[in-house]
């Protein structure tokens, strides 16, 4: 027992909540779902033992009478006064038509009685252009009419027949299909819509549900047990083709439950729908367990609730503080803690995390700042030989024409740019300066080259000319069009200066027309550009950086990663290179 007091409390804090949990809610969940499951069952069984006695027991009564009433029209056809009459009637004086025809009426006032269910039977005579009903008595009658009624029989798939909104069981002798012909006799039964719907109505008033008898395999015949009879909808295919009287199916339709019963002798289907709320009444005598239940499982919830978080939302959020506090960039942040569980390893690891970070930002910010520094150093000491040979080169000749303007243009030129070059006290310089000391350096190019050479340069907005920036970052970029693309035109070399604005940055373009840039060098130089600054470090370890990887790097040091140099083929044909600054416009 010891030992397993010992494992336990040294068991991680996950492994405890999720076994009081499941200890907790377990029983509850159990307790629940058994009743829950036993009342549906129960329900369930019971409601569908009651409507499936109900539909038997109306099925067969139903059954029942409707054999009886086609027994009744089969036995009357054959009977001989009315089987006979028709073609008796021609050699019989009227007196005696007229007592024959009393004589069946008195015959249909019998069959009329037999059953609650009949509410007429007719009797027509066609040759005779007669009608005798045991509601209505004898009458003349047009051929329209026995031929209406004719035509229906059968029209329900069994014996029973509808004609306007009633339902029949008719018998023409002789039968045949030429319904203009005119048979002997026709016989019907007219069934009592009213005395079914009666039925029905009884037979629905215990339960809560609707009782709903269609015919026909359509249903063009229904009669409901409400006046707002419920919508039921059409039979699956499987169930009719089934052939089995007895067979009750059930299925749903919008809110409700249908039973149905299909009978394939008569064609009719009898179906008892009930709301799913009237069903889910028998539910109320378990709704105080259910509810009693639920209070538990809340009380127990709560406390579950509060107890995880006393031991996991509390420390998590002191420690979701400490890292949100370290994010805005208070590197000092400390969680003091004399926990001993796994939160207070975390807390200890974080302390430790931010005590070498802060150190580790240090040391690279310092780095970084040297880095930056030594780099610009190295940039000014780079003033190259031979452009300051070829600057008193320039001079010489200039001198050697007696061309006094120009030299003395050249030199100030070229002490502008000394005097830019080898000024230490500032490490930043606005963008305006830059740009200057940028023209400086191609007008003292455009001199060396004449006409060679042409400038255009866009006229920069005023609110650009604050931007701080490193120094010496266009100047670098200028050198190397008039190097590696200028130098080379015998003629129609152009350096163009642009500016483009958009959201939170300033793009400089600074483009030439050289045609010496193949697709492989431009490829090779994007590369290095999207390169990371360790990878440019390790690619750089033995040669010497490029000016421009140089400004691409100090530019993303100074601004960060989004900002720096991008290079494009120029719509002039040489090379373009993109300088990005962050810009949120005034």
């Amino acid at each position: 027992m010891r030992i397993f007091s010992g494992r336990w409390k040294n068991q991680s804090i996950v492994v405890k909540l999720i076994v009081a949990f499941v200890l907790v809610i377990l029983p509850l969940y159990g307790m629940s779902i058994m009743i829950t499951h036993y009342s549906s069952t129960q329900m369930q069984s019971e409601v569908e033992h009651a409507h499936e006695s109900k539909l038997h027991f109306y099925h067969n009564h139903l059954q029942f009478e409707l054999e009886r009433m086609s027994g009744l029209v089969n036995e009357f056809s054959f009977d001989e006064l009315m089987s006979t009459l028709s073609t008796r009637a021609a050699i019989m004086s009227r007196y005696e038509v007229t007592s024959s025809l009393n004589d069946i009426h008195q015959k249909l006032s019998q069959i009329m009685v037999t059953s609650p269910y009949i509410s007429d039977v007719v009797y027509y005579v066609p040759t005779l252009h007669k009608r005798v009903s045991a509601v209505d008595g004898i009458r003349n009658v047009e051929d329209q009419e026995w031929q209406n009624l004719l035509t229906t029989m059968g029209n329900l798939n069994g014996e029973l027949s509808y004609s306007g909104s009633d339902l029949f069981f008719l018998k023409s002798n002789p039968y045949n299909m030429n319904y203009e012909e005119a048979p002997n006799f026709i016989l019907g039964i007219r069934l009592s819509s009213g005395e079914l719907k009666q039925r029905l109505q009884q037979l629905s008033e215990t339960g809560g549900s609707d009782i709903t008898l269609s015919f026909g395999d359509e249903q063009q015949v229904v009669i409901s047990s409400s006046d707002q009879a419920t919508s039921v909808q059409k039979r699956p295919s499987q169930i009719e083709s089934t052939s089995e009287s007895s067979q009750i199916t059930r299925y749903h339709s919008d809110d409700f439950l249908h039973y149905a019963l299909y009978d394939a002798d008569h064609s009719f289907t009898l179906t008892s729908s009930i709301a799913e709320d009237v069903l889910e009444a028998p539910l109320e005598q378990y709704k105080l367990w259910l509810w009693i239940s639920t209070l538990i499982s809340i009380v127990i919830i709560m406390i579950f609730s509060f107890s995880i978080y006393r031991s996991i939302h509390k420390p998590l959020s002191a420690l979701v503080k400490g890292f949100r506090m370290t994010e805005q960039g208070h590197t000092l942040t400390r969680i003091p803690h004399s926990r001993g569980d796994e939160f207070g390893y975390l807390y200890s690891r974080f302390n430790h995390m931010i005590e070498r970070l802060h150190v580790l930002i240090e040391e690279n910010y310092v780095a970084r700042i040297r880095t930056s520094e030594a780099e610009l150093k190295h940039l000014q000491s780079q003033i190259q030989p031979h452009f300051l040979y070829n600057s008193l080169f320039s001079i010489k000749q200039m001198a050697e024409v007696e061309h006094v303007e120009l030299i003395q243009e050249f030199t100030d030129y070229l002490g502008q740019y000394f005097r830019y070059m080898t000024r230490d006290s500032q490490s930043e310089v606005s963008l305006g300066a830059e740009i200057e000391h940028a023209m400086i350096y191609a007008s003292i190019q455009q001199i060396r080259f004449g006409s060679r050479i042409q400038l255009e340069v866009e006229s920069m907005n005023a609110a650009y000319n604050a931007i701080a920036i490193p120094r010496v970052i266009i100047q670098p970029i200028v050198e190397n069009a008039f190097e590696y693309a200028l130098s080379k035109r015998s003629r129609g070399g152009l350096l163009k200066l642009s500016y483009h604005s958009e959201q939170d940055r300033l793009a400089i373009r600074i483009e030439d027309d050289g045609d010496q840039l193949t697709d492989g060098a431009l490829h090779d130089l994007q590369h290095s550009l999207e390169s990371t600054f360790q990878e440019s470090v390790l690619r750089h370890e033995h040669e010497e950086i490029t000016g421009l990887i140089n400004v691409h790097q100090r530019l993303q040091i100074k601004f960060g990663a989004d900002y720096g140099l991008a290079a494009e083929r120029s719509r002039l044909g040489g090379l373009c290179i993109i300088i990005n600054l962050p810009w949120r416009g005034e």
